[in-house]
């Protein structure tokens, strides 16, 4: 009998070494079966992540879908709750502009509505004679421009909203009287660089 064959044919209870080798193979063997299974059980858990995900996306776009559609619709609303005051003060000026008869009546009537529109809603017209000149709510057409100038005539109101010019008022302006005791012959100071572009 070989030496092969008596190995093969010993008892691993008389190999101390053998005995760890096998044991080290069965240790193996079961952590490959370990990795099949963790493997199986990874690919029906993704399966089923895929079919959730298959369920859920129609449900969430649809979900999405609707959200955006009460979103505008809310929108909308907010729109017209801020215009409503205005539009129905339009209609009714509308009616009532269809009810005068004379031209300057409907001038009047049309100006006196607008500004009570304009006005509910914060906006406020500016410019009048004998104000003095401002270069940030006025807009010279002719006549001198100053610090001390002073409105003679208005071409075109001006609109401010809450302290915020919107239009400036069109004006002409002159300048302002000489106060008192002051000389009338003094040399002017230099232009103020401001204004003298406008």
């Amino acid at each position: 009998m070989s030496r092969f064959e008596e190995e093969a044919g010993a008892d691993p209870a008389d190999d101390p070494g053998a005995v760890v080798e096998l044991r080290a193979i069965d240790r193996l063997e079961q952590i490959v079966d370990a990795q099949q299974v963790l493997r199986q059980g990874f690919a029906e858990l993704l399966q089923g992540f895929e079919r959730l995900a298959g369920h859920l996306t129609p449900l969430l776009t649809k979900q999405y879908g609707d959200t955006q559609a009460r979103m505008r619709v809310l929108e909308t609303r907010i729109r017209n709750r801020q215009e409503r005051p205005l539009i129905t003060q339009m209609a009714n000026l509308l009616v009532e502009v269809r009810r005068l008869e004379s031209e300057e009546d409907v001038k009047v009537h049309v100006e006196q509505a607008l500004l009570r529109a304009l006005n509910s809603i914060g906006y406020q017209e500016t410019g009048s004679a004998g104000e003095p000149f401002d270069p940030f709510r006025h807009e010279p057409v002719s006549g001198s421009v100053g610090k001390s100038g002073i409105i003679t005539r208005v071409h075109r109101r001006g609109l401010e909203c809450y302290g915020d010019v919107i239009i400036k008022a069109m004006v002409e302006v002159e300048p302002g009287p000489v106060r008192e005791g002051s000389d009338p012959f003094a040399v002017a100071p230099e232009p103020d660089p401001v204004t003298e572009t406008l």
